[in-house]
């Protein structure tokens, strides 16, 4: 992956170092502040979000879970599936009880 040089204001450097990525050197603190961002916009999965903070997926899963970040995004769209699915295996397995 090549990378770029950006131009970074001081203060945005600082108020990362005052942030929970404080005990990241600056580089890092940055390209994982980005990962995060593109994940939780949803813009990248899980997965690459985890390649482009440079962390195995499990530790990246780790560390969202230690900023309060949920790892699954189940949005109402999901649940309504999820409960329509329950609702016809209840029906199925009572009429099969009925037989």
């Amino acid at each position: 992956m090549a990378n770029v040089v950006v131009a970074i204001p001081q203060e945005l450097i600082d108020q990362l170092g005052q942030s929970a990525l404080a005990s990241l050197d600056e580089t890092e603190r940055v390209r994982v502040a980005l990962a995060i961002h593109l994940f939780t916009s949803e813009q990248v999965s899980l997965g690459r979000a985890a390649e482009l903070a440079g962390y195995a997926l499990v530790d990246f899963q780790d560390l969202l879970r230690s900023l309060g970040i949920p790892v699954v995004i189940y949005d109402r769209d999901e649940y309504d599936r999820d409960q329509r699915a329950v609702d016809l295996l209840r029906e199925r397995l009572s009429l099969d009880r009925g037989r």
